[in-house]
């Protein structure tokens, strides 16, 4: 079974978000977005690919759905596969709310299983949709807030 996530983007006009089909734990997506995604251009080229299979260290280039390139030898993390770029889905745009309440309320955050990534003001942002990280997460369930995402990959590298 798939982790499904949300990754978003807070600015000036409101919330943009795109579903996240494979790997939304923090070990992999969070871990990702942290570390490749740090500057808001990359960001907003992510999200206009819009809804999103696999996310990768590259925005990459289209290529078959169901081909191999999308990694390089063993290196299966190397770029993102899109439903729109890569399958020629419809309909898979990412999707606008007005706030963060909006965001967590919709049906795009209900379908997914896992962590909603919120990138404002520089920084990666993390909301728990889950309850498996109890002892990581905690603060997030008592305070239905975003936490910054950093803080909560060190946290779980500090628990191994």
């Amino acid at each position: 079974m798939a982790t499904r996530s949300v990754i978003a983007k807070l600015d000036s006009k409101g919330i943009k978000a795109v579903y996240c089909h494979n790997d939304g734990y923090l070990e992999y997506n969070g871990r990702l977005l942290n570390a490749h995604y740090t500057n808001e251009n990359k960001v907003d080229k992510l999200l206009a690919e819009g809804d999103i299979s696999s996310l990768g260290r590259e925005i990459g280039i289209k290529t078959d759905f169901n081909s191999s390139c999308y990694h390089k030898g063993d290196d299966f993390a190397y770029q993102c596969k899109f439903y729109a770029r890569d399958r020629g889905e419809k309909g898979k745009e990412a999707q606008k709310f007005k706030n963060e309440a909006e965001l967590l309320d919709s049906d795009l955050v209900s379908m997914s299983n896992g962590f909603i990534y919120l990138y404002a003001y520089g920084t990666w942002y993390v909301y728990d949709n889950q309850t498996i990280k109890k002892n990581i997460l905690k603060l997030l369930r008592a305070t239905y807030q975003f936490v910054e995402l950093e803080e909560v990959l060190y946290n779980v590298k500090a628990l191994r």
